[in-house]
């Protein structure tokens, strides 16, 4: 086997099962986020459900091809964008007159039980769904380079 160079990844198998479960891993955490305020869930349970897809696909097919799709300086952004978005949903109570994180926005805006019925809470859960997910990607990212860089 001299000469041949290392396959990247695993198994077709593997590679084809992942290539199945992964939209359907980030399709139900938009559905998590999204739902948050009605169901057990939000932005941290969705963000970990991001992660575990992303590090899925870097299992199944190698760290190349993860990070070819999202890299990470992307990992970087979007983590500062999740806090971004948190922080201004903790001073968007303040700007309406309220105390700081004070969920604006709760009626008459929405039903009870819809999804824009939270609030400034749906706002709150995408960016820790960011937050989150990215923090996991770019923690996972630090231990493969790790690894690779011992070998």
């Amino acid at each position: 086997m001299k000469g041949r160079k290392p396959q990247e990844g695993m198994t077709l198998i593997v590679k084809t099962v992942s290539r199945i479960l992964a939209p359907v891993m980030l399709l139900l955490s938009a559905y998590i986020v999204l739902h948050g305020h009605l169901t057990h869930g939000g932005g941290f349970q969705g963000g970990v459900l991001i992660a575990c897809a992303l590090v899925l696909l870097l299992l199944a097919f190698g760290v190349d091809y993860v990070e070819g799709k999202v890299s990470f300086s992307f990992g970087q952004v979007f983590r500062s964008l999740g806090a971004t978005i948190i922080l201004i949903t903790a001073l968007l109570g303040m700007a309406f007159g309220f105390w700081f994180f004070k969920n604006v926005g709760v009626y008459p805006y929405g039903f009870p039980g819809g999804i824009f019925s939270a609030g400034s809470l749906l706002l709150y859960n995408i960016g820790e769904m960011a937050n989150v997910s990215a923090s996991f990607l770019v923690a996972f990212y630090f231990l493969v380079k790790f690894r690779r860089r011992k070998r």
